[in-house]
């Protein structure tokens, strides 16, 4: 194929802004062609217009090429390839009927600094974040991985966004199949485009298990690589800060970055706060329910006595009473969430003093319940990245507690923990170690162990060289 500035012009929309350059040298025409939004000016006319203007000789691709000051040059033949290239930020030029074109990446995209993640800030332990570039983000995996191991497989996926994404693993540890598996099934999607990973996740998970993920996902860089340490992928898109890895675990949710930069023993203790908190928030309203409904009996003398007194006038049933105030706390965090930084403080005030008290003082609802609703939506943000499904699960339980009381309660607990028992996702349990056990797994679940005691790698998840801590490889 012959590069002209009529053919490449035919490549594009006409209304697009592509700017061209012409430069005539030795009784050539150059074309240099590129977004002006995109690219830095500064290094297209230091590293690339000023070379070829100081060309002395003859003018050809290759002698382009070999006096460009830019260190990421490459010679592209491809349409698709030339076309992608300068959408991506990069400077294709080339000589009037020749057969080849060069594609530099002098691309000036701005983003924000690596910094503590808003949504994984702690106290102890590494605080840089994942950034909205996939290079950045790689560089990052990559500084605290210098293995020659460390396999990056680049896609893109995306019709018209083209979307850049790497998918990461330690190929001596991870099982390869199961990256060329996420692969495939990224490049054989069609959608028009990846705005954000959890698209990525959507697609990974098939539609399935729609109260469980099956996908982790982390903007920790040091949260990642000792995932890829284990045995996992990850998925790095760009344009998004978080990064994705598989498989995932459910007990990954009780885990915290903190957990590996302090002494065992305090990291157990949270490991069953959490868990405790977890089982609390999601059946305390259902529990309170049913005790008020059917089994009051079972509360002591004075405690009911004092539950008696203060929903006495209450007009609402008590299972229709928790939902109006799961109804309530669900509406202020969402305002709250979107509503501007400036109105915050009048939120507060209008959802503490003017819904809360007015509607304990005008017998809509019990001072008991506004308790309970609070410290479960309190425990529930324990796990801040599976609030949405356990929300759901919660008022599940909650209208299963008002009709059926703690029986029916009982028999739904036992259906979610069959349900549960019986995901996995990409091969491995979701609830592993523990269904199915594995007794060297449990000593980084619940209960950690120090660092000296996990010498293998987690046996659901790393299929080759288990061997974590001293010699020798499985």
């Amino acid at each position: 194929m012959k590069f002209c500035e009529k053919t490449f012009v035919s490549w594009f929309n006409k209304d697009i802004d592509i700017a061209m350059r012409k430069i005539e040298k030795f009784d050539k025409t150059i074309v240099v062609c590129f977004v002006e939004c995109m690219i830095d000016k500064k290094l297209l006319a230091n590293n690339i217009i000023a070379p070829i203007l100081r060309l002395k000789k003859s003018v050809s691709t290759q002698k382009i090429f070999d006096n460009l000051s830019t260190y990421n040059a490459t010679i592209v033949e491809d349409k698709n390839q030339v076309v992608s290239n300068v959408l991506s930020g990069n400077v294709i030029l080339f000589v009037e009927g020749a057969q080849n074109a060069i594609s530099c990446n002098v691309a000036d995209c701005k983003m924000r600094s690596v910094a503590e993640p808003p949504t994984s800030q702690v106290t102890k332990g590494p605080r840089e974040g994942f950034v909205e570039d996939v290079n950045v983000n790689l560089s990052l995996i990559r500084k605290r991985l210098k293995s020659p191991n460390l396999a990056v497989k680049n896609i893109v996926v995306g019709k018209q966004t083209q979307t850049k994404i790497a998918i990461v693993y330690l190929a001596d540890i991870a099982d390869v199949k199961l990256a060329k598996e996420v692969e495939n099934k990224l490049v054989n999607f069609e959608i028009d485009g990846i705005i954000d990973s959890y698209y990525i996740t959507t697609i990974l998970e098939d539609g399935k298990l729609k109260l469980l993920r099956r996908v982790g996902n982390s903007e920790k860089p040091d949260v990642v690589a000792s995932r890829l340490l284990e045995g996992r992928i990850a998925i790095v898109v760009d344009g998004s800060p978080i990064v994705l890895t598989i498989p995932f675990l459910l007990i990954e949710d009780l885990q915290s970055p903190e957990d590996y930069y302090q002494i065992e023993t305090r990291t157990s203790f949270l490991r069953i706060l959490r868990l405790v908190g977890l089982v609390l928030g999601v059946l305390l309203p259902g529990f309170y329910v049913a005790l008020q409904s059917y089994q009051y009996k079972v509360l002591p003398i004075n405690f009911l006595v004092t539950l008696l007194s203060s929903i006495e006038g209450i007009s609402l049933p008590p299972l229709l009473e928790i939902l109006f105030v799961l109804f309530l706390f669900d509406i202020l965090s969402e305002a709250s969430a979107r509503m501007p930084k400036i109105l915050g403080m009048a939120l507060s005030i209008i959802g503490a003093l003017v819904l809360g008290e007015t509607t304990v003082q005008a017998g809509i609802i019990s001072p008991p319940s506004i308790v309970v609703v609070a410290i479960s939506s309190i425990m529930l943000f324990i796990i801040p990245d599976d609030v949405p499904q356990i929300a759901l699960l919660r008022i599940l339980f909650t209208i299963v507690g008002g009709v059926a009381g703690f029986y029916g309660m009982l028999m739904a607990f036992v259906m979610a923990s069959t349900y549960l028992v019986s995901a996995d996702g990409y091969g491995v349990p979701l609830l592993s170690p523990y269904a199915p056990t594995s007794k060297h797994d449990k000593q980084d679940a619940i209960l950690k162990k120090s660092l000296l005691a996990l010498k293998k790698r987690p046996e659901t998840i790393a299929k080759k060289n288990k061997t974590r801590l001293g010699d020798g490889d499985d």
